[in-house]
């Protein structure tokens, strides 16, 4: 089964195609050097229409029998193409269907293998099966033939061994968020990962202690600046009132009393203002921090 060419022979292929291009080249040259040094103006732009038109007819007649020549060199070889495709495509029937058997027995292999590689993994997973199941652990790889049913259980072993540890890490920590943080670790397998997680969310626990401390003490806050103010509208001074003399003497004794020690001493007077000037008067007593209260 020899493929021979019957003809042409080699020697009777077309090497060249002969004509008189080197003749018109130079022709052409010296004409075209003639347009190079042409200035067209607003008056003789009808001339330079008209021989734009004349070059592009000469360029479309060296271009048409450019294509009628290769059209004339390529007609055998179309011809001899379309009969060797006929033939290959007599080959390629028998291949298609070999390989079509040949992948049929490899994918045989393969669901094989993957069984003989679930045996391995149902040895070894023990209580971790539930939440490690096979395909988290298999590998397309593994399948391959360069990979050897040793070096799966090796790493299979490994994996298996890592996991239990990493579990037994998180167990370690005897955080509340335990279930949270194993739970992340076994979706991805990586400790790094489940302890992101467990910084995250103690994190959001911490803030959220924060955040609940705030508002408590702003309540209260708000609940006593909400009595004092009650207090005062119910509770206005009414002090009972001293004599000017009386006052003065009173007061130069608690000045020479606060001189000598810090003590707190008492004194009753009456006042009279509008509301305004009472409630001012009442916010200094507040602000610096003189006691007062009701007389009985």
């Amino acid at each position: 089964m020899e493929l021979k060419i019957i003809s042409p022979q080699e020697g009777g292929f077309i090497k060249e195609i002969k004509w008189n291009n080197e003749e018109l080249k130079a022709e052409i040259a010296e004409k075209m050097r003639d347009y190079k040094n042409l200035v067209f103006t607003e008056e003789t732009i009808k001339d330079a229409k008209a021989d734009r038109a004349k070059l592009n007819k000469l360029k479309s007649a060296f271009e048409e029998e450019r294509k009628r020549i290769k059209k004339l060199c390529m007609f055998p070889y179309d011809e001899f193409e379309k009969q060797v495709k006929e033939v290959v495509a007599l080959i390629d029937e028998p291949i298609r269907l070999i390989d079509q058997q040949i992948k049929e027995v490899e994918e045989q292999k393969k669901v094989e293998k993957k069984g003989k590689i679930l045996e391995v993994y149902e040895g070894m997973i023990g209580t971790l099966k539930g939440v490690v199941p096979f395909e988290k652990l298999f590998r397309p790889e593994y399948l391959n033939m360069s990979k050897s049913m040793k070096s799966i259980t090796e790493e299979l072993t490994e994996t298996i061994q890592r996991i239990n540890n990493d579990l037994d890490t998180i167990e370690g920590f005897g955080s509340k968020y335990e279930l949270q943080i194993k739970d992340a670790y076994l979706r991805t397998l990586d400790l790094s990962s489940a302890m992101r997680e467990k910084a995250r969310l103690e994190e959001v626990e911490m803030r959220l202690k924060e955040k609940k401390e705030a508002e408590e003490r702003r309540e209260e806050e708000r609940k006593a600046a909400k009595q004092e103010s009650l207090q005062a509208e119910q509770s206005p001074i009414t002090e009972e009132e001293s004599q000017p003399e009386d006052s003065a003497k009173n007061n130069g004794t608690v000045q020479q009393e606060e001189k000598q020690e810090e003590k707190f001493y008492q004194m009753d007077f009456r006042v009279w203002g509008t509301r305004e000037q009472i409630m001012g008067l009442r916010q200094y007593l507040i602000d610096n921090k003189i006691k007062f209260g009701k007389v009985e």
